[in-house]
């Protein structure tokens, strides 16, 4: 009998050990994929030449709007477009949010980084940086709207209707929220505390998401954020004015002739030519048309939203 439990303790205690270790490597994996803390390596699809892993290495910043494995698959093709048509290897720096990705451009730890147009506009002058490039939309125009949002079953046909209903919103520091919240909302006789509750999500799809669930009325989103969900349950009945797309910005730290080749690949996309449209389908859907050049007037009519935002 001692035996036989003896056997049993030492059955269950490596059955314990088993499932400890297993929970352990699941724990070291998770880490592994959501580790944004370092570059993405500069692997891609595409064979690297022994010329190409000799160019100088240059680190190209975007906020972790979406988990690791999806920003590389959106934005890692851009890198290796750019290693190939500059004499230059680009690397992925992914950051956790706006402000540190602004930290990274100041202290030149990256050469250029994809920004919001609100948070350029707020801190393009404290800390000296510039826009070069803005997406295309596919209209050809580098604009962009925010749009409210509701399940296509639900009555709302104006903000005037939130009054009392529950809003989902992205980041704080994004121009969708900002306009809701000091723009569309004053225009249309509310205020905030006339809402049941605003809550502000870190990415514009977890948004749309939140809506569809029915967790919130209505929720506020970048146009090409609402129109992938198109004939998917929602339906947009308010729009900002258009703005300015979302720059690529770099600083003074930046190195002139980095930034110029950059901007030269870049500019040089045809969307209309089918032997960019293959490329572009592979990469995140806000670069699908190209670019246009960009300059930090463009976004100075964000200016009274900045100022809004900062009022005691």
């Amino acid at each position: 009998m001692k035996e036989k439990n003896l056997k049993g303790n030492i059955f269950w205690g490596a059955m314990f050990l088993s499932g400890l270790l297993s929970a352990l490597l699941l724990v070291f994996l998770f880490h592994k994929m959501t580790d944004i803390s370092r570059p993405f390596p500069s692997f891609s699809s595409q064979s690297t030449s022994s010329t190409e892993s000799l160019k100088p290495v240059f680190r190209i910043g975007v906020v972790s709007r979406f988990p690791p494995t999806f920003i590389y698959k959106g934005y890692q093709p851009v890198m290796d477009y750019l290693t190939l048509n500059t004499p230059y290897r680009f690397e992925l720096q992914l950051s956790k949010s706006y402000k540190q990705t602004v930290e990274q451009l100041v202290s030149g730890e990256v050469v250029a980084a994809f920004l919001g147009s609100f948070i350029f506009a707020r801190e393009a002058q404290n800390h000296r940086l510039r826009c070069i490039l803005r997406p295309l939309s596919a209209g050809g125009r580098p604009l962009l709207q925010a749009v409210v949002i509701c399940k296509a079953e639900i009555g709302l046909h104006s903000i005037a209707d939130l009054k009392g209903k529950k809003v989902a919103l992205p980041s704080a520091l994004s121009f969708s929220s900002n306009w809701f919240l000091n723009r569309a909302l004053p225009e249309n006789g509310l205020t905030q505390s006339q809402l049941d509750s605003v809550h502000h999500f870190a990415h514009h799809h977890t948004v749309v998401y939140e809506v569809l669930k029915g967790n919130f009325d209505a929720g506020v989103v970048k146009d090409r954020v609402a129109n992938e969900f198109r004939n998917r349950g929602i339906r947009v009945f308010a729009r900002s004015e258009p703005i300015p797309s979302s720059p690529m910005v770099v600083s003074d730290q930046s190195p002139q002739a980095v930034v110029q080749a950059i901007q030269t690949a870049l500019l040089k996309i045809d969307a209309s030519q089918p032997r960019y449209q293959k490329m572009l389908s592979e990469w995140d859907a806000e670069f699908a048309y190209g670019f246009a050049p960009a300059q930090n007037e463009d976004y100075d009519l964000l200016l009274p939203l900045v100022n809004a935002r900062e009022a005691p």
